[in-house]
């Protein structure tokens, strides 16, 4: 079934223009036998079909425009209203059928199912309404009983509020009586400019933000009773002195008594559709000068003594005097009128009808009265007489100037995305929802070598020979990216494949992907980009051997150093013991210099092992508690706390995933050097964490002697130092032993200082398992 669905659209839209398949698309809905009419964001009908026109019994002329209430009651209203509110509210596709009754032209009642859909792209756009006569089926009886369910469902304030703090739009609750602000989303604040725990403490506050015009109308608003929904429009002031227009909706919930216990309501900004209405009314008075100038108008040519006789309107469009033309004038006349590049068609198309006797339609250009130039669809057909012979030729022309120049700038617009699409420094393939390759750009065919794209679906991927990046495994055809993407996933996490080119070569290659999905969610097309990212692997592998060796290197050179570091310090020692009695002052303080000197040695060496081991001889990373972490720190510094009458305070520390060892090495260097360079004080230090949603943002704050802005990049190089031996002790590798152990957690370090106001130290880490599986133990 579903190939043949797909064949059948295929045969109503393939090869069709945009005017083909709108005319075609009209032809489809107004056959379908429910009733379908769309709504614009304020309530009126913009749209239609045949179906509706005839179970309501108006004109369609009289409906456009109107508010639903104009076929609709009161209560169906309502439930319209707040059914599209529950959509919006929600974003889902309810599909909820409302049982309702539709007031025709003669007076009678029709009842009906009616379901509602919203249109959603950018934003909200209006609503479509799909009608069912069931007039043979249900009575008025049981419309209540179904109002009465719908009514029910609003009841949840939890739910309410889960729902709706996200939401850009100001959603509020009140008591019946609307004394008491029960609660109203974040939105309330950016879009009155107001703090919002002020309307808790008194909902009357909300006056100080409407405009001065309208705050006694809002006043009496406060003090009704509200039983039944309305929409309310006013203005407010913001307090930068802007005017905004707000449309709110207020909804009363009931109890099952039919009492009113809640309030509810949905407050937007449509400062931008008031705008636009006045904008639309402008435009619909051009419109209405445009048809009395001739934008539209109907003709009856009389083919034997050649008379156009033609409206007003129709004869100013063309340049004709309107009071000739009413009696009639030559063919020629009107052709005149026409574009010079198309009246040679336009007069040949004619020639052929009056021919053929057949249908006439004609697209063109024509000069107006005004010199302006439009374009114009002209549609007739010509009339004979019983013998056959041609007499007269009436028909209608429309302006469609506005929809040309919007199918010229699709045009222009579609040949700028081509452009895009092929200048693409990435691969892009688009797939059917078969898995069919239906284009490819050039850097696409160039990755592979050629245009391979040819592949009939899914199962014929087995001619791209591929194998997995680590694994070495084939790519099956069910594991190539395309795949996955229409099955309906979005591939942001790149699938890494070395494929074998159309010339032989080798190349790895980066493939991510998106579906096109339909309204249901299907995904009907499938968009893989591809990178060639063979080059930047082999310099990747080159610089990870390098990083490699400067390991080993640095390694290797600390291990070295400690054998004539250990006899230079021996030797020092035995010095020290055997002859420190008979050395003059001099003497002892060059042989403290010595060994003083020999310790420094050591800690560097020590320092810049740890350094160079952070990758290679770090453990796995596990979900870590680092209350358990810092404890242990906090104990081991146990002395420098005392000494220096220090104070550090901490928060409640997250589960984090990383190296407990070298994540207890970082706390401790941060801890010791904000003890050191307390200055003065006793030492206050706060250790915190802030949950950022991926990650976690831990800091060391202290009100120590704080650091320079420009020298605040340096900190966290080797042997790097602000400070002399003299002034303050260290190896200058504390901080970058720090960063290397962070950025190896996938995160940052930093600082933020300024001199003499103490320095605040954080850093990344990401987020690990939940506190019940953390590891405690320092095993």
């Amino acid at each position: 079934m579903g190939e043949r669905a797909e064949d059948a659209k295929e045969g109503i839209w393939d090869g069709t223009n945009e005017a083909t398949a709108l005319q075609r698309y009209q032809t489809l809905v107004n056959g379908i036998d429910d009733g379908i009419f769309q709504i614009g964001p304020d309530g009126r009908f913009v749209a239609l079909n045949d179906t509706i026109v005839e179970m309501a019994g108006y004109k369609r002329e009289t409906l456009l425009g109107e508010y639903v209430s104009f076929i609709f009651d009161e209560n169906d209203c309502q439930q319209i209203e707040q059914e599209i509110a529950e959509q919006r509210t929600t974003g889902d596709r309810r599909n909820e059928t409302i049982k309702s009754i539709v007031h025709t032209a003669d007076g009678n009642r029709r009842p009906c199912k009616l379901r509602l859909h919203l249109l959603r792209d950018d934003g909200f756009h209006g609503t479509v309404g799909i009608v069912r006569d069931i007039t043979e089926r249900t009575c008025v009886e049981d419309i209540a009983g179904d109002r009465e369910t719908e009514q029910s469902r609003h009841r949840s304030e939890v739910t309410f509020r889960q729902l709706v703090e996200h939401l850009d739009q100001v959603v509020w609750m009140t008591t019946a009586n609307m004394r008491e602000t029960l609660y109203v989303n974040s939105a309330f604040e950016e879009v009155y400019g107001q703090d919002r725990e002020r309307l808790y403490e008194n909902p009357e506050t909300l006056l100080e933000a409407v405009h001065p015009d309208d705050r006694e109308m809002m006043r009496k608003e406060l003090d009704k009773q509200v039983d039944e929904p309305y929409v309310l429009d006013y203005r407010i002031v913001q307090p930068d002195g802007e005017v905004r227009w707000i449309n709110d909706r207020v909804i009363p919930i009931i109890d099952d008594d039919g009492n009113t216990f809640r309030i509810v309501g949905e407050a937007m900004d449509v400062t931008k559709r008031k705008e636009h209405e006045r904008e639309l009314e402008d435009t619909q008075s051009q419109l209405e000068a445009a048809t009395e100038a001739g934008a539209v108008g109907t003709w009856e040519w009389h083919i034997q003594n050649d008379k156009m006789i033609v409206g007003p309107s129709f004869a100013r469009t063309f340049g004709v005097n309107p009071e000739a033309a009413r009696d009639g004038v030559s063919l020629d006349q009107f052709l005149e009128a026409v574009h010079e590049d198309d009246r040679d068609r336009v007069v040949a198309e004619i020639e052929e009808t009056v021919e053929t006797r057949g249908e006439y339609e004609a697209e063109y250009r024509v000069w107006n009265a005004n010199d302006e130039l439009r374009w114009v669809v002209s549609r007739g057909h010509v009339e004979s007489d019983e013998d056959g012979n041609p007499v007269t030729f009436p028909g209608a022309l429309t302006d469609i100037t506005e929809r040309k120049r919007a199918e010229l700038q699709l045009e222009r617009a579609s040949e700028q995305l081509e452009t895009l699409f092929e200048i693409l420094p990435v691969g892009v393939v688009v797939a059917d929802r078969s898995g069919r390759a239906v284009e490819a750009n050039e850097m696409a065919k160039q990755i592979w070598g050629g245009d391979v794209f040819d592949a009939e679906s899914i199962e014929k991927y087995e001619q791209y020979p591929a194998v997995w990046d680590e694994s070495g495994d084939a790519v099956e055809p069910d594991e190539w990216t395309m795949t996955q993407v229409l099955e309906g996933a979005e591939m942001t996490d790149p699938d890494i494949f070395e494929i074998e080119t159309t010339d032989g070569k080798r190349r790895l290659i980066q493939a991510k992907g998106m579906p096109v999905q339909d309204a249901s969610g299907d995904a009907i097309r499938g968009v893989v980009t591809i990178s060639d990212i063979t080059e930047r692997r082999a310099y990747q592998r080159k610089l990870e051997e390098s990083n490699d060796r400067l390991e080993q290197f640095a390694y290797a050179a600390s291990h070295d150093l400690q054998e004539p570091l250990r006899m230079v310090s021996s030797y020092l020692q035995l010095i020290d013991r055997r002859y420190g009695d008979e050395l003059d002052e001099d003497g002892e303080e060059f042989l403290e210099f010595a060994i003083n000197g020999a310790d420094r040695m050591r800690e560097m060496i020590d320092g810049l092992l740890k350094y160079s081991r952070v990758e290679t001889r770090g453990d796995p990373f596990e979900p870590i508690d680092m209350n358990v972490v810092l404890g242990d720190v906090l104990d081991d510094l146990q002395i420098q706390i005392e000494e220096s009458d220090a104070e550090i305070t901490t928060a409640e520390f997250p589960c984090v995933k990383g190296d407990i060892n070298q994540l207890r090495q970082v706390f401790q260097n941060l801890l010791s050097n904000a003890i050191t360079y307390s200055g003065d004080e006793p030492p206050r230090i706060h250790v915190d964490a802030d949950d950022r949603g991926e990650e976690w943002v831990v800091s060391v704050r202290d009100e120590g002697i704080g650091i320079n802005p420009e020298d605040q990049d340096q900190i966290f190089t080797v042997f790097n130092r602000l400070h002399s031996r003299e002034e303050y002790d260290g190896t200058g590798l504390g901080l970058a032993l720090c960063k290397r152990i962070v950025e190896r957690h996938g995160g940052e370090i930093w600082v933020d200082s300024e001199p003499g106001e103490g320095a605040m130290f954080s850093f990344t880490l990401p987020i690990g398992g939940g506190h019940g599986t953390c590891r405690s133990d320092t095993d």
